[in-house]
């Protein structure tokens, strides 16, 4: 979807537009949009900000602001930075795109991954409980791939935690697998 341009070209207008492309791009991610915008402006601008002059410039109020800095600050891309002789606070946002992928990846999907991973390795333990006629042994060996998937998906995320790189070949050959393997057990 392409948005119309703002009226007449200025620092403003180009700030609020990567604002609100950002925001929409956080948003997709399952963050709060707002979080997208007021990081955003904070990185632009490049200067240390006021809560109260971000929220004039991005048209939110004070408590919008007030809470999209400090889930920022929790999340570690933006902090609180004091200026000599000024009684209010100011923020900056990270600039370290490693830091701030890193960090998000080891909070959230990270953690997602391995609770899928125990929940998946629960199923196959009710599974194998059960009596293993033709059908329990398909779920089982459905489930078993799910767990493969996981598992690859930890060893991926894992590889891009620590050395900034990530290989998804594993997951062609997985998926490969999965194609050959589903036509056996009549998928």
């Amino acid at each position: 979807m392409t948005q119309d341009l703002p009226g007449p070209a200025s620092f403003d207008a180009a700030v609020l537009l990567a604002a609100d492309a950002i925001g929409d791009v956080i948003e997709h991610w399952g963050f709060r949009k707002a979080l997208g915008r007021v990081w955003t402006v904070l990185y632009l601008d490049g200067e240390p900000q006021g809560a109260a002059a971000l929220g004039e410039r991005l048209q939110m109020s004070a408590g919008a602001v007030s809470m999209a800095l400090g889930e920022l600050q929790r999340w570690g891309v933006a902090r609180r930075v004091w200026r000599p002789g000024e009684r209010r606070e100011f923020y900056e946002a990270e600039t370290d795109f490693w830091k701030m992928i890193s960090r998000v990846v080891q909070d959230r999907e990270s953690s997602l991954v391995r609770s899928v991973h125990e929940r998946l390795e629960a199923a196959l333990a009710l599974l194998r409980a059960l009596p293993q006629g033709a059908g329990t042994r398909a779920r089982m060996e459905r489930v078993r791939r799910l767990l493969a998937l996981t598992r690859t998906a930890e060893a991926v995320l894992e590889t891009f935690l620590h050395s900034q790189r990530a290989d998804f070949s594993e997951f062609g050959s997985l998926l490969q697998l999965g194609r050959a393997s589903g036509r056996k057990v009549g998928l």
